[in-house]
């Protein structure tokens, strides 16, 4: 005989509902403190990648070097944490419409991480994969095989490709602020006003 269901361990086992109300839409506090270091690592690996490039070699194109492997290591694993997150935190809701955001976000998530695996790999092919602290990041391609450059030509271009997605992206975000009408956007940051029940109803659930 299985054990009775409180109350408690329902709340507990509950998925995480985006709540939307009165042209509002309220997401957890913990998926937006992902997607905005998200956004803020994008924008600055990509700042960092066109200013080591355009300083030349030296100490401070060295230094750029180290920090934007850091943070391309750093966006990584913070983009599978928020898969992770929306896996196992059955994130759901009616937050999203339209097989166009369907297919931006899709790509957005295959860029986000092909796009550092393939830095990645060309410095591993070049042999150049220390980072901060000492540290030496594990090889994800063979050392000395002699695509280094191709690799890193790719990573460039997807690098320009990706922004182009998040063009795209702030572009749907902003075309359904607009339909709505809401008066707060579904992303800002700062603090998220929670739902008053734990238990979604059943028009949240659809």
């Amino acid at each position: 005989m299985s054990a009775p269901v409180t109350r408690g361990s329902a709340k507990a086992l509950a998925p995480i509902h985006v709540v939307e109300g009165q042209g509002q839409r309220m997401f957890p506090a913990i998926s937006k403190l992902l997607h905005w270091l998200t956004a803020g690592l994008v924008l600055v690996m990509f700042a960092t990648g066109v200013l080591m490039k355009q300083i030349g070699d030296g100490p401070l194109a060295d230094a750029f070097y180290t920090f934007h492997k850091t943070a391309g290591v750093s966006l990584l694993g913070l983009v599978l944490l928020r898969l992770c997150y929306r896996v196992f935190a059955q994130l759901t809701g009616r937050w999203r419409r339209g097989a166009g955001s369907h297919v931006v976000h899709g790509i957005l998530y295959a860029g986000l991480i092909l796009t550092p695996l393939l830095g990645l790999a060309g410095i591993s092919d070049y042999g150049a994969r220390d980072v901060y602290f000492g540290l030496s990041l594990p090889p994800v391609w063979p050392e000395g095989a002699g695509y280094a450059d191709q690799l890193f030509r790719s990573h460039a271009w997807l690098a320009f490709g990706l922004i182009a997605l998040v063009v795209a992206h702030i572009g749907i975000a902003l075309g359904d602020f607009i339909q709505r009408g809401s008066t707060r956007a579904a992303l800002p940051p700062g603090k998220m006003t929670q739902p008053e029940s734990a238990f979604p109803s059943a028009s949240n659930m659809q």
